[in-house]
This record gives C-alpha cells, structure tokens and sequence, in this order.
C-alpha cells in the first residue's frame, strides 16, 4: 500500500522543482509503464526512453533529471553503457540498473531485480534523495 511510505507524494499544482526528476529507460513498453506509473505515485516527474540514445537526448534535455532507472539489456547500448556515458557527462546524475538476469553484474551502480514493485520503486527514491 502506498499510503504507508514515507516517501511524501507531491502535492496538485507544485512546480518541477519540487519533485525528482526520473529517467525510466527501457525497451519493454510494458515494463517502462510500470516503471513510469510507480515513480509517478511517489511524486515523481518522470521521463521516458526506450534505448540509450533516446535516453541521452533526454538528459541532454533536462540536466535537472536526478535519477536514471535503466534497464540493463536493450538493443544497441545496454544499460551498463548508457550509465557509463551518462556518469561521465552528468556526474551528479544517481543511477540505477535493473535486470531480470540474476547473474549480471555491474560494478559501480545500485542494481533492482525484476520483477520490481511499489516498495522497491520508493526505496530507489529515497535513497536518491
């Protein structure tokens, strides 16, 4: 239940400095959907991109994105790579890998298992703060 968070929802009418802004990237509609609605329920103002270049034209965009929530394999560039690129030109940028496949490994960034839900979703947005 989401009413038992700790995480404040944003209140109707705050402008955009008052919530994060997340980047949900992924190349499954579906599970971006997910993604997308859960950080929306805790007040989030949230970004979408289906690959990594979608996703650095995003950050490119908004350089006041706080998080990026990567998937870890997508076509082209993976998230691993996507994080490597996005760390190194927005370094205050917080990343965050999620994958279904329990045996990768990526140093150097929180990773969220799939499937993932509302209490995983406030946790990442907690810890960003």
């Amino acid at each position: 239940m989401l009413e038992a968070l700790t995480v404040p929802m944003k209140q109707a009418g705050e402008g955009r400095s008052a919530s994060k802004v997340v980047l949900v990237v992924d190349d499954e509609p579906l599970v971006r959907s997910l993604a997308v609605d859960l950080f929306e329920e805790m007040g989030c103002e949230v970004l979408e991109a289906r690959d990594g270049a979608e996703a650095l034209v995003r950050l490119e965009d908004r350089p006041d994105t706080s998080l990026m929530f990567t998937d870890c394999r997508m076509p082209g560039m993976s998230g691993p790579e996507l994080a490597e690129t996005a760390a190194q030109r927005w370094p205050q940028l917080r990343i965050v890998l999620v994958t279904g496949y329990h045996n990768l490994q990526a140093p150097g960034w929180p990773m969220v298992w799939k499937p993932f839900d509302a209490r995983t979703i406030a946790r990442v947005v907690t810890e960003a703060a």
